[in-house]
């Protein structure tokens, strides 16, 4: 997949080429848009595409050892 962030200027693409076995890579990241200043305040992130909101998990597991 490849992205373009200006006409006429080279395609960024989303992961290396020849990506080599066993290294770490982290993809590019697109701008996309951006949550207003005082909902981001609330939210702890200006971008909503890192927005996760913590979901409590499943307790079924409690209390058993």
């Amino acid at each position: 997949m490849m992205y373009t962030p200006y006409p006429g200027i080279y395609p960024i693409p989303f992961m290396p080429m020849y990506a080599m076995l066993a290294h770490a890579y982290v993809p590019y990241q697109t701008y996309v848009n951006a949550f207003p200043l005082t909902e981001a305040l609330m939210k702890g992130t200006l971008f909503p595409e890192l927005y996760q909101p913590y979901i409590e998990k499943d307790k079924r597991w409690e209390g058993r050892k």
